[in-house]
């Protein structure tokens, strides 16, 4: 598939390809006091491979098995988070990834940000499933994935899809059919 550079506005950001520039906006967001020690983007940069793995990312976009979007607020600021899409190991299955700025949670940004690249995913995309995990510790990213309609994967489901799955994610998953039948009419917004 084709990487056609694709701009995604919402109602508070623009989301745009991500640009190797922006890694300075990941190694603050990262860096920050407040986000979590636990999550892997920290512990990348802990052991002083955060740049290799986002250029990797940007590698795998050219390659098109991968988009990602940086968050760009409509008042000005420049990436204040990005929103990933990878291709997973199963056709049509892509899986969704998410940071933001600590200084930028709690006001909604992740789930209007991740609902356009899910909309674009399905619309343009034509993908078939949008996957995402979080860690049973982390209900922030529990509560975001919820509010964009993923489902809980049952345990045994996932232990068939996803073998090397620890048993502390919450794994979940949004079908192209589910997302039209839920979001299709209104295009994709949230209530």
């Amino acid at each position: 598939m084709e990487n056609v550079p694709v701009l995604l506005p919402t109602d508070r950001c623009l989301l745009r390809p991500a640009v190797a520039s922006d890694h300075a906006a990941l190694a603050a967001a990262v860096g920050s006091a407040d986000f979590p020690y636990d999550l892997p983007l920290a512990d990348l940069q802990r052991r002083g491979k955060l740049q290799a793995w986002f250029e990797s990312m940007l590698a795998m976009s050219v390659d098109g098995k991968a988009r990602v979007f940086s968050i760009d607020l409509a008042g000005g600021a420049r990436c204040v988070g990005q929103v990933s899409l990878v291709q997973r190991d199963v056709p049509g299955s892509w899986n969704l990834a998410y940071w933001l700025h600590p200084s930028r949670w709690s006001a909604g940004l992740a789930v209007e940000a991740a609902q356009a690249v899910i909309r674009y995913a399905f619309t343009v995309m034509q993908v078939g499933e949008v996957w995402a995990g979080a860690a049973l510790w982390n209900q922030r990213s529990i509560r975001t994935l919820d509010k964009l309609g993923l489902q809980l994967v049952e345990p045994n489901q996932t232990s068939k899809v996803v073998s090397s799955a620890p048993s502390d994610l919450h794994i979940c998953s949004i079908s192209r059919a589910r997302w039209l039948q839920t979001w299709g009419e209104s295009d994709g917004g949230l209530a």
